[in-house]
Parts: structure tokens; C-alpha cells; sequence
């Protein structure tokens, strides 16, 4: 086990498997005790954790509400005492298409993606700003900025909605050292194991302790100043999401703008 995070405390959510369970494994080989939170699976990858010499803890719940990540940071906080880093994994993908989408697919999305990430992030806040600082790193998504595929307008929305909140909290965060980002992954998961089915090598190159990699980055070694950025990951490479204005010109340009 590492020393980067020792006597520090991360929650991690969606922990049971695929990237969450890749965050959870690497904050603690870096010395964090982790708290893994998910629907099903965690208590799994928290003995997992333990049977290595780490230390872990499992929250074994569905999110998909403000109040849910509010009550996530509060158990770390009853359990441990207080919250270092806080990993907004958890995420579903049901495909639908616009004409076909209801309230409950909306709100499943949204709520799992966003509400929780709001909830966690709210209530980590006063927690990190007593003890002088903390990261936060969110998921979002490259259907965020270029939807691939139909019928994945709920995903979309709702990752879209964790990219302006991730802005919005950073800016937030930023006095009082706590900083805010996203890593925005490609990986072969669970979940994107059908999307991914026809990329030669996928499970190999595009594996999870790939992007785990970069969020442990993110919680131990980048430095405060660095927030409200998302980080593309794709296996061994890296980039920058980045939303930019052209430059203004008179209204008759549109077309040339818009070319």
C-alpha cells in the first residue's frame, strides 16, 4: 500500500464494479480509507480492499437523489470523522429514443448522474472547507459534447449536466482549496462492454485502472489551483474537454461564423 492519501478518507461511488471498483482499489493501494458505495458489489470490493491491507467500508444503496449523496458523505463523516476526496462514479445507460422518452427514463438519469453528484458535492463542501481543502472528481462523458449514437439523448442530458456543475462548483470550490473536476472516460466496463463489442483489443487497451489512474492523479498529486477541468480518457492517452467562444463578430456574419 502507497502513503499518497494515508490518513485521508474517499467515498467512492458506484464502487461494485467496472471503473468504480478501479478508483476505489487504487485510492486505497494509495493509502485512503475508502468508503465504496453502490447498489450491489461494494461490500465485495471493500473485503477486497481489506484482504490486501487496506483500509474500507461499504455503503450498499442506490443513489439517485440529492438527499441520497447527502446521506453518503454524512455516513463517512459519522464513520470516519471526515472526507477527504469524493469520486461521482455512479451511472446507468438506457438507450431510448427522444420520441420515446417518459418522466422515469429522465429522472433515472438525472438522478443517478446529476442529483447524486449535487447531493455529495453539497454536503462534502462545509466538511472539506473546516479541514482546509479536498477534491472532488466527477464522471462525465464524451456523449456530453458529441453524442455517437442515437437514442442516447437522457445520457447525454444528464452527463451534460454534470460538466456545468462541475464548472460551476470549482468555481465554488476554488477559495477555500477545494477543487473540482471530471474525468470523461472510454473504457471497457460493464456497462459499455455492447458499445465496445467491435473495438479490436478494447478489454485490454481501454481497461479501467487506466482512468483510475488519472482520478488518483486528480485526488493526490495535481495541485489545488488545478479545477473545474475534464480530463478524456482513452486507455493510455489523455486530453482536455474544453467548451470555447469564437470570436464575436457583427449579426450579418452569421453565416460565416456558423459555416
Amino acid at each position: 500500500m502507497g502513503e499518497g492519501l494515508a490518513g485521508q478518507v474517499a467515498v467512492v461511488t458506484g464502487a461494485g464494479r467496472g471503473l468504480g471498483r478501479a478508483h476505489a482499489l487504487a485510492l486505497a493501494d494509495a493509502g485512503a480509507a475508502v468508503l465504496a458505495c453502490d447498489v450491489a458489489g461494494a461490500a465485495e470490493v471493500a473485503a477486497e480492499i481489506e484482504r490486501a491491507g487496506g483500509t474500507a467500508a461499504a455503503f450498499e444503496r442506490s443513489l439517485g437523489s440529492v438527499a441520497d449523496g447527502r446521506a453518503l458523505v454524512a455516513h463517512a463523516v459519522e464513520e470516519r470523522g471526515r472526507v477527504d476526496v469524493v469520486v461521482n462514479n455512479a451511472g446507468i445507460s438506457v438507450r431510448g429514443n427522444i420520441e420515446d422518452l417518459d418522466d422515469d427514463a429522465i429522472d433515472d438519469h438525472l438522478g443517478v448522474h446529476l442529483l447524486a453528484t449535487i447531493g455529495t458535492t453539497a454536503a462534502a463542501f462545509p466538511v472539506m472547507r473546516a479541514q482546509g481543502g479536498g477534491r472532488i472528481i466527477n464522471t462525465v462523458s464524451g456523449h456530453a459534447f458529441d453524442p455517437k449514437a442515437p437514442g442516447s439523448a437522457a445520457y447525454a442530458t444528464a452527463k451534460g449536466g454534470v460538466f456545468g456543475f462541475t464548472r460551476a462548483a470549482a468555481l465554488e470550490g476554488a477559495p477555500h482549496g477545494i477543487a473540482v473536476n471530471a474525468v470523461a472516460p472510454l473504457a471497457y466496463t460493464p456497462m459499455s462492454e455492447a458499445y465496445l463489442a467491435n473495438v479490436e483489443g478494447a478489454a485490454e487497451r481501454l481497461a479501467p485502472e487506466h482512468v483510475a489512474a488519472v482520478v488518483l492523479w486528480l485526488a493526490a498529486e495535481a495541485p489545488p489551483s488545478l479545477t473545474g477541468r475534464v480530463v478524456r480518457v482513452e486507455g493510455e492517452l489523455v486530453g482536455e474537454y474544453r467548451v470555447e467562444l469564437t470570436e464575436l463578430v457583427p449579426r450579418s456574419h452569421i453565416e460565416e461564423v456558423l459555416a
